[in-house]
């Protein structure tokens, strides 16, 4: 809610042409943190509760280093290639831009980071880090500057602020839950087996950062207008807003899957299944009928500019928000089961579909256009998923 907040702010104070820079900045920032890790972070979820729990405290040094290392030589390459497209264009575009390809190596480490302190039995911890004091440290930034003539390159600068803070705190907090004997074990590596067996989940965090994140892009780089852009941005957010308590809890769940599946109980996945969906299907029916009964009076809150281009994408994409949260755990299952073909084959049929739509829809339908290549291609990608692990549990 407080990200959503400060879009709102940001959408006020930047005008439509810095908010829009601010967005293609923010964009692309979780586009490339999602990159950064190489499937590492969500890995460790699978992997670092099994080996704590045996105490093969070498092999878990190993994979925080493995993790950590390959996170911060991807960061850096990304961002020098995000930096060097972006040198000769225009400001405000370009200032954002740079300032997010500063702010990667912290931000990336700090995916990382949360990752592994949940998977280290900090979950609560780990999620007050991540969406309570980042955005908090962000917001009073943007708030202290914004008498001064606050920038899209500002508000980007603060984000980048937040994500420093926030990545030194999750090392301290690691270094803590760490168990006894964690400083004396002799690190462990199995690099040929990790970079395997991590391949799926960067598959999969590459598909769905390119699904929230493609639209925007797709709008910039197909030359719509900055209201179009903004409007998506802004539909984008506000259909996010219940996306942050599910991919919260779904760490947790995460985790609980992981030593499920070791343990081979699949009734107890089953269960924990059931349990999840016996809240989460009012939560989904809320979120649908608050969207749809006031999707012009949420976009006003940004812009008046805003709310023509922006009521439709913000209903269909409150639609494929709703479906992606009620399937959120196949993928995970998926990997875990090692059906590694099976997921690729997925999210590979819902990136091409994706930008099949966009590149056919943008020209002529902007934000709608946009909004509806999501749509399809999440009913897609999620339904294909979820009808394969169900398949799998049938079999057994």
């Amino acid at each position: 809610m407080l990200v959503w907040l400060l879009s709102v702010l940001l959408a006020r104070a930047l005008g439509v042409a810095g908010f829009e820079a601010y967005a293609v900045a923010s964009a692309l920032f979780i586009l490339m943190a999602s990159i950064a890790p190489l499937g590492s972070e969500k890995y460790a979820l699978r992997l670092l509760p099994g080996l704590l729990v045996r105490g093969e405290l070498g092999a878990a040094r190993g994979y925080v280093r493995f993790g950590v290392r390959r996170t911060l030589i991807t960061a850096f390459l990304c961002a020098f290639a995000a930096g060097a497209v972006v040198a000769s264009a225009d400001e405000p575009m370009r200032g954002a831009v740079l300032m997010t390809c500063l702010s990667l190596p912290a931000g990336a480490l700090a995916h990382l980071g949360v990752e592994l302190l949940t998977a280290a039995g900090k979950p609560a911890r780990a999620l007050l880090l991540f969406r309570l004091l980042v955005p908090l440290i962000a917001a009073a930034l943007i708030l202290l500057t914004r008498p001064f003539g606050l920038s899209a390159a500002m508000a980007v600068g603060s984000w980048g602020l937040g994500w420093l803070v926030a990545m030194a705190c999750m090392g301290f907090s690691l270094a803590r839950a760490a168990p006894a004997g964690w400083t004396a074990a002799t690190p462990q590596a199995d690099v040929t087996g990790w970079r395997q067996a991590t391949r799926p989940f960067l598959v999969h965090r590459l598909a769905m950062a390119l699904l929230a994140q493609a639209g925007v892009l797709a709008l910039e780089l197909l030359g719509a207008e900055g209201a179009e852009v903004g409007a998506y941005a802004a539909a984008m957010g506000t259909a996010g807003l219940a996306v942050v308590l599910v991919t919260s809890t779904n760490r947790i769940y995460g985790r609980q899957m992981g030593l499920l599946l070791e343990a081979g109980d699949h009734a107890g996945v089953a269960e924990m299944g059931r349990s999840r969906l016996r809240w989460l299907l009012p939560a989904v029916a809320l979120f649908l009928l608050l969207i749809f009964a006031f999707s012009r009076e949420w976009l006003s809150l940004f812009r008046p500019e805003f709310t023509d281009a922006g009521v439709t994408p913000l209903r269909l994409l409150s639609i494929s928000t709703a479906f992606a949260m009620l399937f959120a755990l196949a993928p995970t299952k998926l990997k875990y089961l090692g059906e590694s073909r099976t997921l690729y084959r997925a999210v590979a049929g819902g990136a091409a579909l994706q930008l099949l739509l966009l590149i056919a829809l943008v020209p002529h339908r902007g934000a709608t256009g946009a909004a509806a290549a999501h749509l399809v291609s999440t009913l897609g990608m999620y339904g294909a998923m979820a009808f394969a692990a169900r398949q799998h549990r049938m079999l057994r």
